[in-house]
Formats: C-alpha cells, structure tokens, sequence
C-alpha cells in the first residue's frame, strides 16, 4: 500500500511568487525523494474541495504517514497545520527557503535549509533522505509539543503504577529514626562492655601496688564516658593538662 505525505506549504494565488515557489519545491524536491521511498505527495490545493482549513485537510495532516512542512515566509496557516500535527506526534520533517529565523517554539527542532536552484535542490533531497531514513528505521518523533505530553504522561503512570512502591518506601523512611536508635543502642552497650573490660584490666594490674593518679584518672575518665560522653571528654581533657603537668615537673627534675 502506497504511503501518504501530507505537504504543508505556503500557496498563495496563481501565478504569485508565493505559488511558484511552492511548486518548484514539490516538483524539484520533494515529489522525486518521496516517490523513490513509497510515498505519493499531497497538496492542499490539489485536493478536492480545497480552501481554507477544511475537514479533509485537517485529515490528510493527523492521518497522513508523513508531513514535510516548508515554514518559509512564516505563514500563519503553515504553524497552525503544523501544531495540530504536532500534537499527534507523528514523523514530520521541517524545510525553510534559505537561512531565516524560526519561531522560538519550533527553532529547536532540525530544519532542513534548501535552495531552488540545481544544487541546492539536490543537497536538500540528501537531507530529506537522510531525515527519511531516521524515520523508516523507527526512531522516536520529537516536537514541543510531544515532548511536554509525554512528561504528563509519565507522571500519571508514576501515580498510578508505583503508588505501592512509593507506600513501600514512605515506611521504610518512616523507620530510619528508630533503627537509628536501635543501632545507637547497641554502639552504646558494646562501647560501654569494651570500657569495663579495660577498667578490669587497669585494677587487675594494680592489684598489689598503689594506683598511679594518672590511672585513677583513666579509670574515672572511662566511667564518665559510659555514663555521660560529654562529661567523659571533659575528663579526657583534664587528664590531658595533668599529664602534661607530670611531663613538664619530670623535664624540670632531671
């Protein structure tokens, strides 16, 4: 079955630049690089009860397999097409007359610069054939349009389908604190034995001689520090500044 391209295009009157433009354009350029990969090219003003915006062309831009819109002169008609296109996010290709500003909201998409003459003609088939083949090979369509629909729509999907994970893992925050408590428990019970243990070996040390001050201070130190950590730096602290006393008074004897 022969697949369709739809030609969104400036017209104008008979006998216009405007018309001989356009024509020089689908007869030069498109017609022979769309007939060599299937496709038979369709006009506005080729068609049957033709004007303005007409029930049959509105159908000819959704339905069509493929749409090259020619936004030379920034015909008003032209973008309108072109948006309703848009919105169906089907394969469109983009050509323009020369190297002209486009309008911001569809600057960002490739526009396929041509000429009329001989070789502008056929380096802009090359393009289009390029462009063809992305398209044949079934690459994602982007437009501005397309882009924000999708954003949408993943964002419905996310409500919808992972309401249950996004629950999962609400709970699963919800409990950080109290694992955290859990986990400060048990630091704070392992902490505290390996403390006693080395307190038991300080007075297992000393068991049959007098405990040093320096030592009495470590033992008062690891007690304050299972009990109080805050209180148990401060002791740390102060057996810092005795023993740096002791060090000091043994310099000034030798």
């Amino acid at each position: 079955m022969e697949k369709v391209c739809f030609m969104i295009t400036p017209i104008g009157k008979e006998g216009s630049d405007v018309r001989k433009n356009a024509d020089e354009v689908l007869d030069y350029i498109v017609n022979p690089i769309c007939k060599e990969y299937g496709y038979s090219v369709v006009r506005a003003d080729k068609m049957a009860n033709s004007g303005l915006i007409t029930k049959a062309i509105i159908e000819q831009i959704i339905t069509a397999d493929l749409v090259i819109a020619d936004l030379t002169g920034n015909n008003p008609n032209v973008f309108y097409e072109l948006a309703i296109r848009h919105s169906y996010r089907k394969p469109t290709i983009q050509i323009v007359k020369g190297e002209i500003d486009i309008p911001f909201d569809v600057a960002n998409m490739r526009t396929i610069s041509y000429e009329t003459t001989l070789s502008g003609a056929d380096a802009a088939k090359k393009e289009i054939e390029a462009a063809l083949k992305s398209i044949e090979d079934g690459n994602s369509v982007h437009n501005p349009v397309s882009e924000v629909s999708t954003l949408l729509n993943i964002s419905a999907n996310s409500t919808e389908e992972n309401a249950e994970v996004l629950s999962t893992l609400l709970l699963e925050v919800q409990q950080i604190p109290e694992n955290l408590k859990v986990l400060e428990s048990n630091i704070e019970a392992r902490f505290s034995q390996m403390l006693s243990a080395f307190i038991e070996t300080i007075k297992s040390e000393h068991t049959n001689e007098p405990i040093k001050p320096e030592d009495k201070l470590l033992e008062m130190f690891m007690n304050n520090l299972m009990s109080n950590p805050q209180k148990g730096i401060q002791s740390f602290d102060a057996l810092m500044k005795l023993q740096e006393k002791i060090d000091s008074s043994q310099k000034n004897q030798k």
